[in-house]
C-alpha cells in the first residue's frame, strides 16, 4: 500500500501475483472499522477564453485532493495578485477555506469580468456540488466537490475537482445529464478517474469482529463508520480500513509535519494484536 497517494499500482501488481486473503484491514484511516468510503470521482472542466476576459492567467493547487491555499491571477492589466486559502483534505472541504473562492468572490467583487469567474461562482460557490446537480445523501454521507486545481492561459481555463459521492448514487447518469447540460454552455467535462465506493454492511463477520476487538479493548460502545476518504482497502474484496487514528485525535493527515503520540501507536498495535488474533482464530 505504499502507492496508495498515486494510484495504488502497488496493489495492482499484489492482486496479480500473490494470494488473496479471506478478509483482513489496512491502517490507513480512523478507529473504529470503516464500513463504508464514498466514491472518488476526478473530474476536470475546461472552457474556451473569451477576447474580453480580465483574467491572463492563473493558477491554484498541486494536489486535486487538497483544498488549494493559494491561488495566483494576473489581470490582463499587468496586475499580479495572490489570494491565500487554509488547505485540508478534499474528503472535507468544509473544513478549509478554497483560495480559488476567495479569488473569485474578490475579483467579482472588485467588478472584474470574466467567462470563468462567472462559471465558478454558479457552479462553486458551495461544496455540496448542489449546483452540479450532484448532491445526494445516504447512509454513507453526502456528495462534497472539492475545486483542487485550477489554470488559466490565453487558450482555455481547466478546473480539475475531487468529487466523493455516497455509496448508493447513481454516478454515471448524474455525469452524462451534467455533460450535457454544460455542453450547452460550451464547457467540456471529462471524468479524469473514478472509484467505485466501499461498502461492507455493519453486521458482516468481519465489521462485527473488529468492533468487538475495538469496544474491548477502548472500553466503549463505538459503532463502525463511513468517511468520504479513500483507502487501499478498496483494492481487495472483504477488507476495510482499521485505524490508526482514534477518535477526536487531531487530523494532520497529508498535511506538513504529520505526527503521532507514541501512546496511541502502541494502543493501536494492541488493538491490531487482538484483532489479529481474533480473526485467524474466529474466536
Amino acid at each position: 500500500g505504499l502507492d496508495e497517494e498515486s494510484g495504488s499500482a502497488c496493489m495492482d501488481r499484489y492482486v496479480e501475483t500473490e494470494e488473496i486473503p479471506q478478509m483482513g484491514f489496512t491502517a490507513d484511516a480512523d478507529f473504529p472499522a470503516i464500513y463504508a468510503e464514498k466514491g472518488i470521482a476526478r473530474l476536470r472542466f475546461t472552457l474556451p477564453r473569451l477576447s474580453d476576459d480580465h483574467i491572463a492567467t492563473a493558477k491554484a493547487g498541486s494536489a486535486v485532493n487538497m483544498v488549494p491555499s493559494n491561488c495566483s491571477v494576473e489581470l490582463k492589466d499587468g496586475n499580479v495578485e495572490v489570494f491565500a486559502g487554509v488547505t485540508a483534505h478534499g474528503s472535507r472541504p468544509e473544513l478549509g477555506i478554497n483560495a480559488i473562492n476567495v479569488a473569485v468572490d474578490a475579483l467579482l467583487e472588485a467588478g472584474h469580468e470574466d467567462s470563468f469567474l462567472n462559471f465558478y461562482k454558479k457552479y462553486f460557490s458551495t461544496s455540496d456540488a448542489s449546483a452540479l446537480g450532484l448532491d445526494f445523501e445516504d447512509e454513507s454521507g453526502s456528495t462534497t466537490a472539492n475545486a483542487g486545481m485550477l489554470e488559466i492561459d490565453a487558450e482555455q481555463a481547466e478546473l480539475v475537482v475531487d468529487l466523493r459521492y455516497p455509496v448508493t448514487f447513481d454516478i454515471t447518469s448524474a455525469l452524462d445529464n451534467l455533460n450535457k447540460s454544460l455542453s450547452e454552455e460550451g464547457v467540456d467535462l471529462e471524468v479524469r478517474e473514478n472509484m467505485e465506493p466501499l461498502y461492507l454492511p455493519q453486521d458482516s463477520p468481519l465489521i462485527t469482529t473488529l468492533m468487538e476487538v475495538y469496544n474491548e479493548g477502548t472500553g466503549t460502545e463505538g459503532r463502525a463508520v463511513a468517511i468520504g476518504g479513500g483507502t487501499y482497502a478498496r483494492s481487495i474484496p472483504n477488507i476495510c480500513a482499521y485505524g490508526p487514528a482514534f477518535p477526536g485525535d487531531e487530523d494532520i493527515a497529508h498535511q506538513a509535519n504529520e505526527w503521532v503520540l507514541e501512546e496511541k501507536l502502541l494502543a493501536a498495535t494492541c488493538i491490531y494484536r487482538n484483532a489479529f488474533r481474533k480473526l485467524a482464530t474466529n474466536d
